[in-house]
């Protein structure tokens, strides 16, 4: 089966569009016939074309990224269709059309004809390349237990979550790049343009300059020396940084090096925990047995050294220890959460327990980046103000030290 895009018109003369499958192009404009419906342009879509070229061993593996909104919004909308009782491959169908010209669109309809050759959706999804390990592993718990909509409701809801904290973050945060970047440049253009003029005048008159002032010219000749060499070193410093991440043990030292810092460590504990409660949460709730879940939440946590701890935990739990024992024992979450799995786990409400962990601790990161960002502004701007002043400094102490001469 393959997938085609059509455009036609219908028996009252109206112009439509959309998708279909079949098995080929004839069967397809066959289809279209029996529809009464006249025919003015099909194509195969590019999911079809790359399917078939792969299939002919002569192309590349599948590309294009999904955009995180369009994940969104396509989990959104499959979790709606199929809550209210549409087929899966049916629902698929519908999704994909709301996705003209985007990658999405293509995903959606190879995993449609996947699941239309009889294999499931999450493995469609894992089949497919471009869905995270852990979207397919929560959408293969609801299969699993037969909660499918409402796996991909709650995953819906994480991902609206995840790209709500996204978008306040970046929007919290670029007023301070912008402000950054401004201030680089001013202080660039002083110490390169500005500074060597200005010395220039007191070095035509042979002045001895205060130490202050040296020190700035001297500042200011290394910039213009090096500086531009320094920005390629810190270019390539990232980059190297960036690939050296890829390193299972060198990022390991990195993740425990982040977890000891004072302040950071306390964030991105608070972060990764919040993220893996409410996956539990929304497993358990799910009707996912709780050895499942947590392989599926360990998922979610991007810092290695607490995903070791819950490789810990599920040894424990599958050897008969409680959750919260082996939370507890592992000592790579939160004291708070693991007293509430405790107070779950004996109340019979583990996945609510879970639920309202995970709200608190969102709760509690929110507000130690909203205090973090509010203040970065202003400390930038101080550190500006205050590297103007001793360049002004700089500037204005000879002229005052000319000035007392004269007089």
């Amino acid at each position: 089966m393959q997938a085609y895009d059509y455009k036609a018109i219908d028996a009252s003369g109206k112009k439509i569009k959309g998708t279909l499958m079949a098995a080929s192009a004839r069967a397809a404009r066959s289809e279209l016939k029996a529809k009464q419906l006249t025919l003015v342009e099909m194509k195969e879509t590019g999911a079809a074309k790359r399917a078939r070229v792969s299939a002919s061993g002569s192309g590349k593996e599948k590309s294009g990224k999904l955009k995180p909104k369009d994940l969104t919004r396509a989990t959104r909308q499959l979790a709606v269709l199929v809550k209210s009782g549409t087929p899966v491959s049916e629902a698929l169908s519908l999704t994909a059309q709301q996705f003209e010209g985007s990658s999405m669109r293509a995903a959606l309809l190879d995993i449609r004809t996947d699941i239309l050759e009889g294999r499931s959706l999450s493995r469609a999804m894992a089949r497919d390349g471009r869905f995270s390990e852990l979207y397919c592993s929560m959408v293969e718990a609801g299969e699993n237990a037969g909660h499918l909509a409402s796996v991909l409701e709650r995953l819906a809801n994480y991902l609206e979550n995840a790209q709500k904290v996204r978008r306040k973050v970046m929007g919290a945060t670029a007023y301070p790049i912008v402000l950054s970047i401004f201030a680089v440049l001013v202080l660039s253009l002083l110490m390169v343009v500005v500074v060597p003029k200005v010395v220039a005048q007191f070095n035509a008159l042979g002045q001895d300059l205060p130490t202050l002032t040296k020190m700035i010219i001297g500042l200011a000749d290394f910039m213009k020396a090096w500086g531009l060499w320094l920005l390629a070193g810190l270019v390539f410093a990232v980059l190297i940084f960036r690939q050296a991440m890829k390193i299972e043990a060198f990022r390991r030292r990195v993740d425990a090096f982040i977890l000891r810092v004072p302040y950071t460590g306390k964030l991105n504990r608070d972060m990764n925990a919040a993220r893996f409660a409410r996956t539990m949460a929304g497993l358990l709730e799910s009707g996912t047995p709780a050895l499942s879940s947590l392989r599926t939440a360990r998922n979610t946590l991007n810092n290695l050294i607490m995903r070791d701890g819950v490789d810990k935990v599920i040894e424990q739990v599958r050897g008969g220890t409680t959750i919260s024992a082996a939370l507890k024992q592992a000592k790579s979450f939160p004291p708070l959460m693991v007293q509430m799995v405790a107070g779950g786990e004996h109340a019979g409400e583990l996945g609510q327990m879970f639920g309202l962990a995970a709200e608190y601790m969102e709760g509690e990161f929110e507000a130690q980046t909203d205090i973090v960002l509010n203040l970065l502004a202003p400390a930038i701007i101080i550190l500006l103000g205050g590297a103007v002043l001793v360049i002004v400094a700089a500037i204005f102490l000879p002229i005052l030290q000319l000035n007392t001469m004269v007089y």
